[in-house]
């Protein structure tokens, strides 16, 4: 794209972020009443495949549009947050937006919006059922963006089949501060007389509420059984759960896929336990942003190195660091935190995550620019990890390593 046309695509990104005075704001009307106004889109976009879930969502649905696309159906797909670019977040017949697309459509539902208050997230949600309305396909692949219940990807009436990956305890401001309160949040995609798929291990409390939700529905409540055992192409024990999912999601949507295993084997998303080959060693990257990441990940380390790991990390304000830095520590050498800025919002203050590598018996050290981070890395010798934030393993993904 001409710088000219980049920059203003920049400009109505940043036009869309000033809509609303929250990046959060939960709530369907502001979502709705623009859809009225663009002629109610969701209505007429290709069958829903709906997933909710605290983590898990973008391989799970990685997983079911490999295999989609391998058995010869089309999808578009919307997903969030991006890593490198927005453009990321929406795929037409299986090809990310081009920049000249995203900009004309921006412009349009701008336009028709008129200044009205609502979030940049509404926004985008509505601009991505507007395209999938105008471009065929034979899938609609839809993840929630925070919650369910409230959620814009929630105007969606009739799914075609729901799904629910893991529930952890993140975003509790929104969402609740326990594993029962989040999972009510979360079954609020579930929609009267459509099965929804939920992980087999998933936390009790968790589950009965799903299943009372489903139940009130009319709706089966369904844990993912099968295909445990099976090997796929993304890294890390949770994936064949994530991957157990999505199967049974096809199996339940009633959509016949086969050569199955050598789908998942290929799957391919970046940032979830991807690993950078560089001219000294290798630079593993992981978006675990939550406690219930963490402990994934930690597990994945060993079961990838046995030695004790240097993690390079970054964590957002409002993230519970301790406890995430607890599950880390159990296989770290040590820590390096990120000590300057990352697109997405605050960090936690370098003096709380000093405090709490101490009390974990863990190194600490500080990286004040991205230079020292390539530094390290280029240097270092031992197994890295980068991790805390999507945001984080964004930047390393669009920079010049």
């Amino acid at each position: 794209m001409e710088p000219r046309l980049m920059a203003s695509l920049h400009e109505l990104l940043r036009q869309t972020s000033l809509l609303h005075d929250k990046s959060v704001d939960l709530g369907l009307e502001r979502c709705l009443a623009l859809l009225q106004k663009l002629g109610n889109p969701h209505l007429h976009i290709p069958p829903v495949i709906h997933l909710a879930g605290t983590n898990g969502k973008g391989s799970t649905l990685a997983f079911i549009k490999q295999i989609l696309e391998d058995n010869g159906y089309s999808v578009h797909r919307y997903t969030s947050p991006h890593l490198v670019r927005f453009n990321e977040r929406i795929e037409l017949h299986g090809t990310q937006i081009n920049d000249d697309c995203l900009a004309d459509a921006l412009t349009e539902v701008l336009n028709i919006n008129n200044g009205e208050s609502i979030t940049a997230f509404e926004l985008i949600t509505c601009l991505a059922f507007m395209l999938f309305s105008r471009y065929p396909a034979d899938f609609t692949l839809l993840e929630t963006g925070m919650g369910g219940r409230l959620d814009a990807t929630n105007v969606i009436q009739s799914p075609l089949i729901t799904g629910i990956t893991s529930i952890s305890l993140d975003h509790q401001a929104e969402l609740g501060g326990t594993l029962a309160a989040i999972a009510f949040e979360k079954a609020g995609i579930i929609k009267h007389g459509i099965p929804v798929v939920v992980p087999i291990d998933m936390d009790a409390a968790a589950y009965k509420t799903i299943e009372a939700v489903a139940a009130g529905k009319d709706a089966l409540c369904i844990p993912a059984t099968k295909h445990l055992a099976t090997q796929v192409g993304l890294h890390g024990e949770h994936q064949r759960m994530n991957a157990a999912i999505a199967l049974a999601m096809l199996e339940q949507a009633g959509i016949l896929c086969t050569n199955i295993d050598a789908s998942l084997q290929k799957v391919l998303w970046p940032g979830r336990l991807q690993c950078l080959t560089l001219q000294t060693g290798t630079l593993w990257l992981d978006g675990a942003h939550n406690e219930a990441g963490a402990i994934a990940l930690a597990r994945s380390l060993q079961q990838i190195n046995t030695s004790l790991w240097t993690f390079i990390i970054h964590i957002k304000a409002r993230k519970d660091a301790r406890t995430m830095l607890s599950h880390f520590a159990t296989r770290a050498d040590s820590f390096y935190f990120i000590d300057f800025p990352i697109d997405g919002g605050d960090s936690i203050p370098m003096t709380e995550l000093f405090a709490i590598a101490a009390a974990l018996g863990v190194r600490s050290l500080s990286l004040p620019t991205m230079n020292d981070f390539t530094r390290v890395i280029t240097t270092h010798h031992g197994p890295l990890i980068a991790t805390g934030s999507l945001f984080w393993v964004g930047k390393i993904l669009g920079s010049d390593l």
